[in-house]
């Protein structure tokens, strides 16, 4: 089990699944979340390889008006299906899906995208930023959030501005696409 750093759930617990997914680091969702505070209240969100939905239940938890939650994993969207519940959150959206199915999905965009794959699937980095943008999935003045650990060689020609940070082995790439 995993707390809720802050805002309305602060301190609940949530529930993580018991193999297969490596929840994001306290230190490190705390600061990725301070990184993207400004693009949170009201956001509709995204968390990409959701596992426990830590990260789209800390923007729920923060303003985010609605968040959708794609993990291609059924014992991950069982545990998020269980952790919204837990939580009475309604605003959560749970997709059992391959990430490229579920881009292909969605016909709304997105004001923030948190972007944490398996560290060993690299090429899904490139892939999920590819399709997001040919899909017009990214609304203006949005940011997407990489979390990574290792190389990472990712082209965001889409985006305005690139901030890395560094937290230990892991790497956060904060890329703010802005009108």
């Amino acid at each position: 089990m995993i707390k809720i750093l802050s805002g309305t759930y602060r301190s609940r617990n949530i529930l993580t699944p018991d193999e297969g997914t490596e929840p994001t680091k306290n230190r490190v969702r705390e600061a990725m979340m301070s990184a993207v505070y400004p693009y949170i209240q009201g956001a509709t969100v995204l968390d990409l390889f959701a596992g426990s939905g830590a990260l789209g239940i800390e923007a729920l938890s923060r303003g985010a008006k609605k968040a959708y939650f794609v993990d291609v994993a059924k014992r991950a969207t069982d545990v998020i299906h269980k952790n919204l519940d837990t939580l009475k959150e309604r605003n959560g959206v749970v997709l059992n899906m391959s990430f490229m199915e579920a881009i292909a999905t969605f016909h709304e965009p997105f004001d923030l995208v948190f972007l944490d794959p398996p560290y060993a699937m690299k090429d899904s980095y490139q892939q999920a930023i590819d399709s997001l943008c040919a899909r017009a999935l990214l609304k203006e003045d949005s940011a997407v959030v990489v979390e990574y650990e290792g190389q990472l060689d990712l082209r965001a020609e889409a985006f305005s501005s690139r901030r890395d940070y560094t937290y230990g082995k892991t790497k956060v790439i904060l890329l703010k696409k802005q009108s």
